[in-house]
C-alpha cells in the first residue's frame, strides 16, 4: 500500500516591510548584502531607481512595496538589507542576477504541498508574478517568479508600453 507523502521544500521567506512577505526557492537567493553602496538612476520608475554593483555587475534593486502598491504611501522599514536573487529565463540559458530591498534578513523555512492555498482577494496585486501561494503561520505567502519580476516584459507592463 502506498501512502501519499506531501512533498516539502526549503525556501526563503522575504520580508519587504509593511506586512508584505513573499517566498523564493532556496537556490534563488544568492546572497544578502548589508549596507551596500547604492547608486540612484535618474528618470527610472520609483520602484527600481537604485542599482548596486555586485561581482562586477550592475544590478537593479527592486523596491517591491513601491512596485506593488503604486500610488499609496509606502514606508520601507530598513533599506540596508539587499537580497541578491539568481534566476533563469529558460533552463537552457545562463543565470541572471537581480536584487531586492528587504526589511530584514531572509528566513529559511520549509514549505509543504499541504500548505498550498489560494491568494486572498486583498493580495491580488501579487497575481502577475506569483506561481502559487502557501499558508505560513496563518499568513498567505506568494512564491514569486523572479524571472518575470526582472523581465523586460514586466517592465513594459509596469510602464504601460505593452
Amino acid at each position: 500500500m502506498t501512502e501519499d507523502i506531501a512533498k516539502s521544500s526549503r525556501a526563503w521567506l522575504l520580508n519587504f516591510g509593511g506586512g508584505l512577505k513573499a517566498a523564493v526557492g532556496l537556490h534563488e537567493m544568492s546572497q544578502v548584502l548589508i549596507s551596500p553602496t547604492l547608486f540612484d538612476v535618474p528618470t527610472m520608475p520609483r520602484y527600481c531607481s537604485d542599482v548596486v554593483i555586485f561581482q562586477k555587475r550592475i544590478l537593479p534593486v527592486l523596491n517591491v512595496p513601491n512596485m506593488l502598491l503604486e500610488g499609496k504611501k509606502v514606508i520601507i522599514v530598513n533599506t540596508k538589507v539587499i537580497g541578491v536573487a539568481i534566476y533563469q529565463d529558460e533552463t537552457t540559458e545562463s543565470a541572471n542576477y537581480g536584487s531586492l530591498f528587504l526589511a530584514s534578513m531572509p528566513e529559511s523555512i520549509i514549505v509543504s504541498d499541504e500548505d498550498v492555498c489560494d491568494l486572498p482577494e486583498e493580495q491580488k496585486y501579487w497575481e502577475p508574478f506569483a506561481f502559487t501561494c502557501f499558508s505560513y503561520h496563518d499568513i498567505t505567502v506568494p512564491i514569486i517568479d523572479l524571472a518575470y519580476l526582472f523581465s523586460e516584459e514586466f517592465s513594459a507592463v509596469k510602464q504601460g508600453i505593452q
